[in-house]
């Protein structure tokens, strides 16, 4: 069984070494990391790191209207690694697997002794907050933040989902989910290990998990879209990967921003992913490039911040401090009346 990773990254040299020594501690075989227009360093660190076989790094131009993460996919799903792959997860450098139970092809097998023969495995987020921190601080993304919204969220975002699945039973790669092939519904599992309704498999349009029967979840992925209110603001003007023209502000940050519960379920894979961190920062040069790229990060907070509109920003930040889990009724009764509005808006058309 091999398992393969793939993302696209710009400027995230800070948590690139800890999130590839994270999942390769997990169970991937190969992680295959592809980035774009970076000013921080963090292609050279990419490069470097190719000095471990487990990881490749291919660096492109992007180029007409898609968007960026579309292009990635299209050069991705051409990848030998890819071709070859048994199993592959398109998913970001905020994202990290959380596996209370062993490995991940451990968790395959399992799965597959309970159910059977399966093509993809959806793991949906679990957002994390700041934790109310303003600035950047020293350590690993999964130990500084510990903070995270409640299991059963009710806000359809933060049921989105990423997909671990066999490249032979689709189409291509998506950023949510691949693309079925016509006439050929795969066989879906959710976190829980139960198959998801045939419904789910046929629409390539259903990206998340909301409302979808569910037991206890044994497989998910910790989303630290936020990390310290600093952090926030360098991307912010970076700008989203696969939404480069919408702009990230107090909404983005408000409807991520949950610190309701202490969430360590992750800690007990920590001490493997440790390992795997260090072996990376044992290569040659990759110390000296991982610096050059939290000194980068660095300056450039301090140049963002030296913007008075910025600063009261980033100020206005610390005010919101944690999002209230709305209640069920609640979200239900937004939702509908975000429906029937949308209906109206449409039948005056």
């Amino acid at each position: 069984m091999t398992i393969v990773g793939v993302t696209c990254q710009r400027d995230d040299g800070p948590y690139l070494t800890e999130w590839i020594a994270h999942h390769l501690a997990t169970g991937f075989d190969r992680m295959l990391v592809l980035s774009h227009d970076c000013n921080d360093g963090s292609q050279a660190l990419l490069e470097a790191l190719t000095a471990d076989a487990r990881i490749a790094h291919l660096s492109f131009e992007p180029r007409g209207k898609k968007s960026v993460q579309w292009q990635a996919l299209n050069i991705a799903r051409k990848h030998p690694w890819v071709e070859a792959a048994d199993w592959v997860l398109f998913f970001d450098c905020d994202e990290f697997i959380c596996l209370p139970e062993g490995n991940l092809p451990g968790l395959i097998a399992k799965f597959e002794s309970e159910q059977g023969s399966f093509d993809a495995l959806a793991m949906p987020w679990r957002f994390f907050g700041s934790a109310g921190l303003q600035h950047r601080t020293p350590g690993v993304t999964p130990e500084r933040f510990t903070k995270a919204a409640p299991e059963n969220l009710h806000f359809p975002l933060a049921h989105l989902f990423k997909t671990l699945y066999r490249p032979k039973a689709f189409q291509k790669m998506g950023v949510h989910r691949p693309r079925s092939k016509p006439h050929k519904p795969a066989r879906w599992l959710g976190p829980d290990g139960q198959p998801l309704p045939d419904r789910f498999a046929a629409n390539d349009a259903i990206i998340t998990l909301y409302g979808m029967p569910m037991q206890k979840r044994r497989i998910w992925l910790n989303h630290y879209s936020l990390r310290s209110a600093e952090e926030f603001i360098v991307k912010r003007a970076r700008g989203l990967p696969n939404h480069s023209n919408r702009q990230i502000g107090l909404t983005y940050w408000a409807e991520r921003n949950w610190n309701t519960t202490v969430a360590l379920d992750i800690t007990p894979m920590m001490d493997a992913t440790h390992v795997e961190h260090d072996k990376l920062k044992a290569l040659t040069d990759v110390p000296d490039w991982l610096g050059r790229c939290d000194q980068w990060h660095q300056r450039r907070a301090a140049e963002l911040m030296a913007d008075t509109d910025t600063l009261r920003f980033h100020f206005r930040l610390g005010l919101l401090t944690g999002s209230t889990p709305p209640s069920a009724s609640a979200a239900l009764a937004f939702l509908q009346a975000q429906r029937a509005v949308s209906a109206q808006g449409q039948n005056s058309t």
